[in-house]
């Protein structure tokens, strides 16, 4: 009964602390008759408070700069282990995480300064990225997602780093220093970590505390093994130290780890040197060879074709679809496509293949050109632009020598022949196609360049060339009789070059050769061929702006009515409606230039009173006060503007507005003292309000200025002063024909038309009676200046 008590209570204390009694129970077994006391064990209590009191003394309270600099470590590791494998989406998560946890340490960094560490992985990271960006082979291998997460993770680590400009530069110069302190911060994170951390002896130890298993043979008790491998022999009672065994069995201090243990345990760390190149000695036999290292990929380019393979004009035309069927994939070597089918063009004029395959290798080296930038919204480099009209050239010019050759574009490419003379050699393809492209691609690179530099002159220059190329395409096109649609799209792009443009030979507009005749050509065949909606609207949209350009009022008001455009204009796209614009501005200053005051108030007042004329005419972004537009809003405006030479001067449309509503607008409020509710020009009188609040009047400056201090002295039928005030800007030198619409202005104020006269009769219009009744008053009756009362006012200004 004392063995059975004895036993159930040491299996009880060994589930919960792994205890042992010794040698008390191999005693009472030898021998039943001898009865010996109990073995003395600590109550639960005291067991609790051991464990209490080696939980205090062994445990280590970490502070909040260690615990966010230890978080900040373990993810640079997992960014580094990543960058090894190039799991480039792994590395943009611990990016983002890195962020995040550097953003939640703010507090601890600012008093502790920004760890070396965090520096060095932002600074490697983008440079990895750069290096990895400009290895394109590397990077057409990644798969979709590592792409996507590639161009996301150099955009957000090239924004993130900004901000670190100064320590990423401290960085560069000494990175030795970094990597000392780096690997001493690592030594203490995981000594740190290894202290708060108790680990279970290992399995060596236990086998020298406890003997698992036994010597005896197959042919003994189960019992007996399992007693044995539970309370052991006496062999291994006597060899166990009292210092590996307390007197009251395993405690919970015991699994504690110790200091001492690490450094036993844990073998030094060294750093490892760099691994340097072995050296080479170059001797004199030696010269001539380059010398490549292991690391080095010789990288063998594929042939263009075999060695003993027969160049014909099949063989070439494979070729050619084997680059086109790459065309606009991912990862397509776009340079070395366009530099294989120049390759191509050469072979064809040393093999002697034909005219037709090589017009063919030059229309697809245009095509390959095109596709040189993926993103449609930016424009393509100079160099790839002077390319592609050199080659355009050399194409026209192989078509003009070779007349029998022409392209289809409407034919497939199984049924184009490019060999047998007997039948019509034909090309798929469409060369109005490319010379539209290249036209878009010129409009794109001047409205992306700096239209004050030098560049942007030297880029404009090259409009002649491409005006000369539309000319020769006209001439391939009428020489094959082409479509009237065709034929339509070629005059479009022609008109498109010539309806702004300025003839100065204005005297001998009546010849063939004047910029007059041209537009009416073109135009009229537009308007009798053309089925489409769009080209013709463009056209008379043009025909308009070219006859108010060059001061022909009557012609272009009765195109603009006859055609019914007003109506017809709010169903078209976006470019058509931004020409509708400009003609109406342009039709205008044509007015005013006129002297037709009514007129050209009329048409430029739904334009200015928008307060959006630049995004209304395409000639830049104007700032917003209520609203803000957003980035894609912002690009696809951008994407509208229209290049600088186009513009129209925005600063003399708003003075001629504003000289108009002065004209117009002081003789009606004259007219209307006392009802303030008519109003002509709202913007003029904000203007004039705005005037009125400033403390300090001085001599007028700005062009907004001198039409305030014009319409005060107009109001005080000053005429003089009127006219001086508003022609002494220095904007008037811009208009064309300049002295002819002073002069008008003048005739305006002072003469038979006087706006100053019809003001002052109006604000003294009470202290006058009719002027016709002057002659027929008689003498008794002159003492009485003041008409009647019952006289209509408006009856007596009439007259």
């Amino acid at each position: 009964h004392y063995k059975t008590n004895t036993f159930i209570e040491v299996v009880v204390m060994s589930s919960r602390f792994f205890a042992q009694l010794g040698d008390s129970s191999d005693e009472s077994s030898s021998s039943d008759s001898e009865v010996e006391a109990p073995v003395a064990r600590a109550p639960a209590r005291q067991y609790s408070s051991i464990l209490e009191e080696s939980d205090e003394e062994k445990r280590v309270v970490r502070s909040s700069k260690d615990k966010r600099f230890s978080e900040i470590n373990e993810t640079i590791k997992a960014i580094r282990n990543h960058k090894k494998i190039k799991d480039i989406t792994k590395v943009q998560e611990g990016f983002t995480t890195l962020c995040q946890i550097y953003a939640k340490s703010q507090s601890v960094i600012s008093k502790n300064g920004c760890p070396r560490a965090f520096i060095r992985c932002i600074a490697d990271l983008e440079t990895y990225i750069k290096e990895f960006w400009e290895d394109k082979e590397s990077r057409s291998k990644l798969n979709k997602i590592n792409s996507k997460a590639l161009a996301a993770l150099r955009q957000n680590v090239r924004k993130y780093n900004k901000e670190f400009i100064t320590e990423i530069e401290e960085y560069n110069k000494n990175p030795e220093s970094y990597e000392e302190v780096i690997e001493e911060d690592e030594a203490e994170d995981e000594k740190s970590d290894d202290e708060g951390i108790g680990y279970a002896p290992s399995s060596t130890k236990i086998a020298k505390k406890t003997r698992t298993t036994s010597s005896r043979g197959d042919d003994e008790d189960d019992f007996e093994d399992d007693s044995d491998d539970m309370w052991g022999d006496d062999s291994s009672d006597e060899s166990s130290s009292d210092d590996e065994v307390p007197a009251i069995g395993y405690t919970a201090a015991y699994f504690l780890k110790r200091k001492d243990d690490d450094k036993k345990d844990k073998p030094d760390r060294k750093k490892k040197a760099p691994r340097q190149p072995a050296k080479v000695a170059a001797s004199k036999e030696d010269e001539g060879w380059t010398t490549v290292s292991g690391t080095d990929k010789v990288t063998k380019e594929k042939p263009l074709f075999e060695d003993d393979a027969e160049i014909t004009v099949e063989l070439v035309n494979q070729k050619i679809a084997e680059l086109s069927s790459v065309r606009g994939r991912r990862g397509a070597k776009r340079q070395k496509n366009i530099e294989t089918l120049e390759l191509l063009s050469g072979i064809c004029v040393s093999e002697d293949l034909g005219i037709p395959i090589l017009a063919k290798c030059m229309y697809y080296t245009c095509l390959s050109i095109f596709d040189y930038n993926p993103n449609m919204a930016v424009c393509m480099k100079v160099e790839i632009w002077v390319q592609l009209l050199a080659t355009l050239d050399k194409l026209l010019t192989l078509l003009e020598q070779h007349r029998e050759v022409h392209f289809n574009e409407g034919m497939p490419e199984e049924e184009e022949n490019l060999e047998d003379p007997e039948r019509p050699l034909t090309v798929a393809g469409s060369i109005l196609v490319i010379m539209e492209r290249a036209d878009d691609e010129f409009t794109k690179l001047l409205r992306n360049l700096d239209p004050h530099g030098t560049e942007y002159v030297e880029r404009l220059s090259d409009e002649a060339k491409l005006c000369s190329l539309i000319l020769r395409v006209k001439a391939e096109l009428g020489h094959r009789r082409a479509s009237h649609e065709e034929m339509c799209r070629t005059y479009l792009r022609e008109i498109e070059h010539l309806y702004y443009k300025v003839d100065y030979q204005a005297a001998k507009e009546d010849g063939p050769e004047s910029s007059r005749a041209k537009m009416d050509v073109l135009c009229k065949y537009i308007y009798r061929y053309d089925s489409t909606d769009r080209i013709r609207t463009r056209a008379m949209l043009c025909h308009i702006y070219h006859h108010a350009l060059h001061n022909r009022w009557s012609e272009g008001r009765d195109l603009m009515l006859m055609s019914h455009l007003q109506q017809s204009i709010s169903h078209a796209d976006i470019p058509t409606k931004i020409l509708h614009n400009r003609t109406m501005v342009q039709l205008g200053l044509c007015a005013f230039r006129k002297g037709l005051i009514q007129h050209a108030h009329t048409t430029l007042n739904e334009i200015q009173s928008s307060q959006k004329s630049k995004e209304l005419l395409a000639q830049g972004l104007s700032t917003q006060r209520m609203s803000e537009r957003n980035l894609e809003q912002e690009k696809i405006e951008k994407q509208r503007q229209i290049p600088f030479h186009m513009h129209i001067n925005l600063e003399l449309l708003e003075y001629s507005y504003l000289t108009c509503a002065m004209l117009l607008e002081v003789p009606h409020m004259a007219a209307h003292q006392f009802d303030q509710r008519k109003k002509l020009s709202r913007t003029f009188h904000y203007q004039l309000r705005n005037a009125e609040k400033s403390p300090l009047i001085g001599p007028p400056d700005s062009m907004r200025e001198h039409l305030v201090a014009a319409a005060k002295a107009m109001m005080k039928a000053d005429w003089k002063t009127c006219a001086d005030t508003l022609l002494a800007h220095k904007i008037w030198g811009l208009m064309p024909h300049a002295n002819e619409v002073k002069e008008m202005l003048r005739r305006k104020d002072q003469g038979r038309e006087s706006k100053d006269l019809h003001v002052y009769l109006q604000c003294l219009l009470r202290l006058y009676q009719p002027i016709g009744s002057i002659p027929n008053v008689r003498p008794d009756k002159r003492s009485n200046p003041r008409p009647d009362k019952q006289d209509d006012p408006e009856r007596r200004a009439e007259s």
